[in-house]
């Protein structure tokens, strides 16, 4: 009997000593996760002076200036089966030469959810959709990520072209929630 209570004995402290050994302790925390609604959209530089120059052939409408060397990049998150687009215009009082049409088309990355070109529009005072169907991304901030800015200045009519004539317009370009 003693030597029962002896192995008891010893067997409790051994579990008393194991417990000790291997004890654990936990804290919890409770915390709230929220993604907000971003919207910001910037551009890598201006265009060069886009020029209207001679043709290569007399009788031949003068060519066209073009420069495709900037880019349009933006961060969007939307609610689910929301889109964003990016519109441009320029200002009530904004204008190419006489003659001329300034034409601009936007090509997004193919990168998932930067969305589409709206193809080639007429620049005016009048916002136009120029990328479309924009969901959550971040196009980058590298000097060719976003969409790139196509601008063309056409000659809609050689009679209205005036030799040495200068125009400075600012195209504005927005990201806004699709309608």
């Amino acid at each position: 009997m003693k030597s029962t209570k002896i192995a008891l004995a010893v067997l409790a402290v051994s579990f008393a000593l194991a417990g000790l050994a291997g004890a654990t302790s936990t804290a919890t925390q409770t915390l709230s996760m929220q993604v907000g609604t971003i919207c910001v959209v910037s551009v890598t530089g201006n265009p060069s002076t886009l020029t209207v120059a001679a043709p290569g052939t007399g009788g031949q409408t003068p060519a066209s200036g073009s420069n495709n060397s900037t880019y349009v990049q933006y961060t969007s998150t939307v609610s689910a089966g929301v889109a964003r687009k990016i519109t441009a215009a320029w200002g009530g009082s904004d204008a190419a030469p006489a003659g001329c049409l300034l034409r601009l088309t936007a090509t997004p990355n193919i990168a998932t959810n930067q969305g589409s070109t709206a193809g080639q529009i007429t620049v005016s005072a009048t916002a136009q959709d120029l990328v479309t169907a924009i969901k959550s991304c971040a196009t980058g901030t590298g000097g060719t990520s976003g969409a790139q800015l196509a601008y063309s200045l056409d000659v809609s009519d050689p009679t209205a072209l005036v030799a040495g004539a200068t125009k400075t317009a600012t195209v504005t370009l927005t990201l806004t929630d699709a309608a």
